[in-house]
């Protein structure tokens, strides 16, 4: 439920580090052992409180505000060149295109290669899971030995030269004062680049799906029924991109009326708080413009989302331009919708679409 949700999300007692202690003793020592066990939402005060405190000062209002106008006309000119006059796919050709091209400006990845760290983030991204089979984890294990070495070799080349970009931030920042270690970084860097891409693109394409599978709703956006921002805020609460979080309680707890013990984990639902009867009216409804609470989607407290407002900008002009781009999209005749969970991140293979 939504209320037991928020109660784990700021209870003290509810950690997040133990699953720190998990990785470093499930994981052979490594790239992977040092991503997982360093992760930022991985951490506990005082090491959460340093960590993001430093990223929050690279990390600025005043740097997200100034993307703004380069994610517009990176949206426009992907839309330009997708050849409408036949079927394409909306993730492969724009949703995943965008938020790809935003975070590698970020970070200062060159255009160039991409690609092959959001594959690489998504060949990772299996280990979050709760179990995973010994063919993913070892595909997992040879993918973050190549994401590391490639993101190392990019933070020196940053400390030599820096550039006006996060990497190059993050490291001005661990100069003054309270330094990050260099596995901080690459675990920080590995995991702004896999988050920065992954939730936008299935934010976005999760709710278009939802969209275009009834068509009198898109025909609403285009019209101007609903404000960009409220569909935007009903994709977060009704197709939640990512599942859950864990943490672990380091004291007795009660979490709705049931007692749980001391280092007994708890899968903490977004998706289900999203869909609470007791927080929403009719969830199970699509309905832009909701006033009841806000999604549980960016989780909540210590580890809220440091990425929210640049996820949902892109989010919004992704579908603006779609909006104005495409007012008669729909599914392509036949097209069907194949899903995948990634740890806990849910999202489509596809969505094959015409105008």
């Amino acid at each position: 439920g939504y209320d037991a949700v928020l109660d784990v999300l700021r209870a003290r007692a509810c950690a997040s580090g133990p699953i720190a202690g998990r990785y470093l003793a499930a994981l052979p020592e490594g790239a992977a052992r040092d991503e997982m066990s360093h992760r930022i939402n991985f951490l506990d005060a005082p090491d959460h409180t340093r960590v993001r405190s430093l990223v929050s000062k690279a990390f600025t209002p005043r740097r997200i505000d100034g993307l703004l106008p380069s994610i517009e006309s990176t949206a426009l000119e992907l839309a330009d060149a997708i050849d409408a006059d036949r079927p394409f796919d909306l993730l492969t050709a724009f949703a995943h295109q965008l938020p790809s091209f935003v975070i590698s400006e970020l970070l200062g990845v060159p255009v160039a290669d991409r690609e092959a760290l959001t594959g690489w983030a998504d060949a990772v991204a299996p280990l979050l899971a709760l179990e995973v089979d010994d063919a993913t984890r070892e595909a997992a294990l040879a993918a973050s030995e190549q994401f590391h070495a490639y993101l190392g070799a990019l933070l020196d080349e940053r400390r030599r030269a820096p550039g006006d970009d996060l990497l190059s931030a993050l490291l001005a920042a661990e100069e003054d004062g309270e330094r990050l270690a260099r596995v901080e970084l690459l675990s920080l860097a590995a995991t702004l680049y896999s988050a920065g891409h992954r939730t936008t693109r299935d934010l976005f394409t999760n709710g278009m799906a939802t969209l275009l599978s009834t068509p009198a709703l898109w025909r609403d956006v285009v019209g101007g029924r609903f404000a960009v921002a409220e569909v935007i805020e009903e994709f977060l609460r009704f197709v939640t991109p990512t599942l859950f979080v864990v943490r672990v309680p380091t004291a007795p707890v009660t979490v709705a009326g049931v007692e749980i013990a001391p280092w007994e984990p708890i899968l903490v639902y977004l998706a289900a708080a999203n869909r609470d009867p007791a927080a929403f009216d009719a969830p199970d409804e699509f309905r832009p413009g909701r006033r009841e609470r806000d999604p549980a989607s960016f989780a909540h407290g210590a580890h809220f989302c440091l990425g929210a407002s640049l996820a949902r900008a892109e989010a919004r002009i992704m579908l603006a331009v779609a909006a104005r781009r495409w007012p008669s999209l729909r599914l392509a005749p036949g097209a069907s919708l194949h899903w995948h969970q990634r740890g806990p991140f849910r999202g489509l293979d596809a969505l094959e679409v015409v105008t």
